[in-house]
């Protein structure tokens, strides 16, 4: 059967998107690189494997301007695509729906080879899962996706004060008090267990060591998708509003808004941060405390408010003929979002693990901004270079064909 629906023509393309998807590739990188180095798990603990000042100094860089920022970018613009499918033109009579779903289950394929072989930080699973729940808002009102998405963003703050109220209670009974911090305590051992144990399988196991090993971390981090991927919704949810407003579409019809989204995003978004910051670095935040519970208010609500003020600060300087070269680098990174994703974790898996140079543990954490920056900057030619030449990156060309059921054409002609 003929097929009257297809992938979006590069032409047809919005550069906008690409550059803010390229942008958000980097940012991504940023905060992936020193965590693929060392065991997930650590994130969940109070072990600490890099302590000396440039590392500090190098943590505290990327926990600022980085991380929370370029994940809620990326996911809204994930919903923004949403938006945009769904409302391809289809043949009478016919539904985008099922196009669709074939979509995001093949992403969740993806995402699984991504756990098994590669990382358990992959994003793509957890992605494709609430791509499923995005049909249920495909048709809520403007002002009820706003109010969704507020509410996914108060579900960690509302748990994390939820839990603290309950640890802050059992202090007053010496019986609980001692469970509670039993509990914490068997906890810390366990995951400092995991922590040392990978951090010898990874650079040294076999290569079914090393899925075994991927797993056990996914299975232990699975529990706090509860603290992170509601913003990842909310954000969905943002990104299909902006698509319905048309923002990206045509942003030199915006600019207003664009310039008070950038100066309400620096006001909130730089304060809150600056707290997350020194909340970070006085408490221990992988337990129920006032310390956590600041944390996950001041990073909630500031990452993506800082996430808004550096596209809006993009999207006007680009309005204005400006980032001509930024532009142009960035775009082609941009429209191989997917590949140039999944190969973060192939040069990683190579420079880390076993079968590679093993170096898994011995790069420290302003080590990995350098390699972070040598690995986006080959990623840049090099996409360009393929983009040149072929219509979509390879993994694009998967996902698009698989989607469509028809092998798409790859050649540029």
């Amino acid at each position: 059967m003929e097929k009257l629906y297809a992938p979006t023509l590069p032409e047809n393309r919005i550069q906008s998107i690409d550059v803010l998807r390229g942008m958000a590739i980097f940012g991504i990188l940023m905060v992936n690189m020193p965590i693929m180095n060392t065991p997930m798990v650590t994130l969940l603990s109070d072990v600490k494997l890099w302590t000396e000042l440039p590392d500090q100094v190098a943590s505290g860089f990327i926990r600022l301007l980085f991380e929370s920022k370029f994940y809620v970018l990326f996911s809204m613009l994930f919903g923004y695509g949403f938006w945009l499918f769904m409302n391809k033109k289809m043949p009478e009579g016919r539904s985008v729906v099922p196009v669709y779903l074939r979509r995001v289950f093949f992403l969740l394929l993806f995402g699984i080879a991504h756990v098994v072989l590669l990382w358990p930080g992959d994003i793509l699973i957890f992605y494709a899962l609430f791509g499923f729940l995005l049909l249920l808002f495909r048709k809520t009102t403007d002002g009820g996706l706003l109010k969704w998405a507020l509410g996914f963003i108060m579900v960690p703050v509302t748990l994390n004060a939820i839990m603290t109220f309950f640890v802050f209670l059992a202090g007053f009974s010496p019986e609980a008090k001692t469970a509670v911090e039993a509990s914490f305590a068997e906890n810390s051992n366990r995951l400092s267990e995991v922590i040392y144990r990978a951090l010898e399988i990874y650079p040294n196991g076999s290569f079914q060591e090393l899925v075994n090993m991927r797993m056990e971390e996914y299975g232990i981090l699975l529990p706090g998708i509860v603290f992170f991927y509601p913003n990842v919704l909310a954000m969905f949810l943002l990104g299909q509003y902006a698509a319905r407003k048309g923002y990206l579409h045509h942003p030199e019809n915006h600019l207003p808004f664009f310039r008070k989204l950038f100066n309400l995003g620096l006001l909130i978004g730089l304060p809150l941060n600056v707290i997350y910051l020194i909340v970070f670095s006085l408490g221990q935040l992988n337990q129920p405390s006032v310390y956590s519970f600041i944390a996950s208010v001041s990073i909630g609500f500031g990452g993506p408010a800082l996430s808004m003020a550096y596209v809006s600060g993009i999207v006007l300087l680009m309005s204005r003929g400006k980032l001509k070269i930024f532009a142009a680098m960035l775009s082609p990174v941009g429209r191989m979002a997917l590949t140039n994703y999944l190969t973060h974790s192939i040069i990683s898996s190579i420079l880390f693990l076993s079968y590679g140079f093993a170096l898994y543990g011995k790069v420290s954490t302003w080590q990995s901004i350098l390699i972070t920056l040598a690995i986006f900057l080959i990623q840049i030619p090099v996409s360009k270079w393929w983009l040149s030449r072929f219509r979509f990156g390879p993994f694009e060309w998967l996902w698009r064909s698989l989607t469509y059921l028809k092998w798409q054409p790859m050649k540029k002609e």
